[in-house]
């Protein structure tokens, strides 16, 4: 019998009885824009490890991303199956209990593999749930356990997901996406992807060109199904860290001679290896970058100063999305706070705060089993619903009741919207800076990035106008105005379109506040 493989997410709806409202189809509403309301970042991430396995191996395979139940039963019911794998994370863990029913019933056949970083479940856990278990990269795994070829190299996937929606206005063109490697070799306590792959670096594309060459790929085939590709995701959890590879990049972006746009992931350790303008030549307008703690002595932090860095990239256009922890044992209430002044004063275009994590198979977890710290709620009979970076699973040593730093944590994010505002005008203000800059820089590669960092900034005027009116402070509702009037002044007055969608604007904001209130 030939192999035939079905590949799969955990099933939809998310946000059930017990479930975090951080875990779902969505990452920047979830986990990043969570408290920003109608003006919060809407766009549904592909789980691309799926898309990557069904790409590298030779057996037939179908890939489901977020399946209805339904969905699933109809394709367990007329696909003929030999295995079954299932992507999940320790917080969707209860989803996979329920698909794993409906396959032993409707594709008895089928061997089931889990895969994923819900993986470092012990066995105890997962085994009566499959018959294979993926604790490594899952290329050269699917490729042995099929009985193929593991010498081949990685070929990267198109699969692109939609634009960024805010308030109902969406693209219509793709993002797309490459994954340049898996783990990491910071090594971060509490890191469940460095930790996963022994903090070793396992790499997807071994050299710039074949990250440049692959994303220039995969817009080439969206081009020929008709659609506009206008961005590109590469997934690495510290990209600036491999050097001599992103110098590579550098060279092939130079020497393409386009202006691209992309979003990636870079610690001030890799980052400060690079000019400002060299990371604009390589087209990053958002980089997710670790801000952590102030006291957590992370060397992925060393190289620059963050407000020497923040500035910088900023000039050029570069927006920052930054990541906080909190509940680190040096901090206190009153240090959380100290340190979130800090990271205000960078004003990051987007702020993620998470509660710091023993997740299993990383040391910090191994420390707090051995210093008989976990909570007995989370140690006798875990909620693994609740592993999602926003819940304290331990007893802290300054806090009493736990539950009080999930309080600061939603303060906080309550308080950065406050202070800063909506998110799409933060890093419209970024980019209005890097194209003020750059509009006559005598490198052509800039100047060309300006132009197109002008009319992203273009695309933020209907979003000034409901922040004009819905703000959450009067403060932000300043900010709008100026970047509203910087706008109009750098880069020309409003056409009849964009008067049109100027005044929607507010429209939309109340219909998506209604809807949201009704649920």
């Amino acid at each position: 019998m030939h192999n035939k493989l079905l590949l799969t997410s955990v099933i939809r709806p998310f946000g059930g009885p017990g479930e975090g409202d951080s875990v779902g189809a969505e990452l920047f509403h979830a986990q990043v824009t969570r408290a920003q309301g109608p003006f919060s970042l809407r766009q549904v991430i592909r789980v691309w490890a799926i898309d990557y396995l069904a790409e590298n191996v030779e057996a037939p395979t179908v890939t489901l991303h977020y399946p209805s139940r339904r969905e699933l039963i109809r394709e367990l019911r007329t696909g003929g199956y030999t295995h079954v794998g299932i992507n999940f994370v320790v917080a969707t863990f209860h989803k996979v209990r329920e698909m794993v029913p409906l396959i032993r019933r409707y594709a008895p056949q089928a061997k089931i593999i889990l895969g994923g970083y819900g993986t470092v479940l012990p066995d105890e856990l997962l085994a009566p749930w499959a018959d294979a278990i993926c604790r490594e990269e899952g290329v050269g795994f699917l490729r042995r356990t099929l009985g193929e070829d593991d010498s081949r190299e990685v070929r990267h996937p198109h699969a692109p997901i939609p634009s960024v929606q805010v308030l109902g206005f969406q693209l219509r063109a793709v993002v797309g996406h490459v994954t340049a490697g898996l783990g990491c070799s910071n090594g971060c306590d509490f890191c469940c992807t460095s930790h996963f792959f022994k903090q070793k670096y396992v790499p997807f594309s071994k050299s710039g060109r074949d990250i440049y060459e692959s994303l220039i790929e995969t817009r080439r085939r969206a081009q020929a199904e008709g659609v506009d590709m206008n961005g590109f995701i590469v997934i690495d959890e510290d990209f600036f860290l491999h050097r001599r590879r992103a110098r590579e990049f550098l060279d092939c972006v130079r020497e393409g001679g386009e202006s691209l746009s992309l979003m990636g992931f870079g610690s001030v350790r890799g980052l400060a290896q690079f000019s400002a303008r060299e990371v604009a030549e390589m087209g990053f307008d958002l980089v997710w970058n670790a801000f952590e703690g102030k006291g957590a002595g992370y060397r992925k932090q060393q190289g620059k100063t963050f407000p020497e860095l923040y500035a910088d990239l900023k000039s050029v256009g570069c927006g920052q999305l930054t990541s906080m922890i909190i509940g680190f044992p040096y901090q206190t209430e009153a240090t959380i706070w100290s340190e979130f002044e800090e990271l205000m004063a960078l004003e990051p275009g987007l702020t993620q705060c998470l509660i710091y994590f023993a997740f299993p198979g990383t040391p910090f977890h191994e420390q707090v089993i051995a210093e008989g710290r976990y909570r007995p709620s989370f140690k006798q009979a875990p909620d693994l619903r609740r592993w999602d970076g926003f819940a304290m699973h331990f007893d802290h040593p300054h806090f009493e009741k736990p539950e009080a730093v999930e309080a600061i944590q939603r303060a906080i994010y309550a308080e950065d919207f406050k202070r800063l505002g909506p998110s799409p005008l933060r890093l419209a203000r970024v980019w209005l800076t890097g194209y003020e800059n750059l509009k006559n820089d005598p490198n052509p590669l800039l100047a060309k990035r300006a132009e197109r960092l002008r009319q992203d900034v273009r695309a933020a005027l209907p979003v000034t106008t409901a922040a004009i009116a819905f703000a959450p402070s009067e403060a932000v509702r300043e900010r709008a105005r100026r970047l509203r009037e910087d706008i109009i002044r750098l880069t020309g007055e409003l056409s009849a379109e964009d008067h049109v969608r100027s005044a929607g604007a507010p429209v939309l904001y109340l219909a998506s506040r209604a809807a949201r209130a009704l649920g």
